[in-house]
């Protein structure tokens, strides 16, 4: 039975992702809490790792609903290490990216791939979880379809 269409909403200073719209930003995720609720849908968002242009402000943005998702959970699964074709997300410049493990190199190192961009890197394990979706109000896990 799929999750039920449930609404969410987030109150002022609720720690969240955004999803990055922008060209050259699709496939990442940037973690920033909730700095005020506008209404509508819509809030201001103080990014923890971004900052404003002058580089001495972390940087506020106004998103909507649809763009906003809370931090995922951890799981004690992505302590044993990560499976080749696995979707995982990856913390580069600044926030998480989508990729999959293509193979395991030298102990917790992994190659990842990334689609958007047709690169494949290696990232040590501390920089790699487990990919999840936000769908309707619940967490989706990739590599085992159970929710959370």
């Amino acid at each position: 039975m799929p999750p039920s269409n449930r609404r969410v909403t987030f109150r002022t200073g609720s720690n969240v992702e955004i999803i990055g719209k922008e060209e050259g930003f699709f496939g990442s995720y940037y973690e920033a809490t909730i700095f005020k609720c506008l209404g509508m849908g819509c809030y201001v968002v103080q990014y923890m790792n971004l900052l404003e242009d002058s580089g001495r402000k972390p940087l506020l943005d106004v998103v909507r609903l649809k763009d906003i998702r809370p931090i995922p959970p951890d799981r004690d699964a992505d302590l044993d290490g990560f499976e080749v074709n696995q979707c995982v997300d990856v913390y580069d410049n600044e926030g998480w990216w989508v990729g999959e493990i293509k193979s395991k190199k030298r102990r917790g190192e992994y190659s990842v791939y990334f689609s958007s961009t047709k690169e494949e890197i290696v990232y040590s394990a501390p920089q790699i979880r487990t990919h999840m979706e936000w769908s309707n109000g619940s967490w989706t896990f990739q590599d085992d379809k159970t929710q959370q």
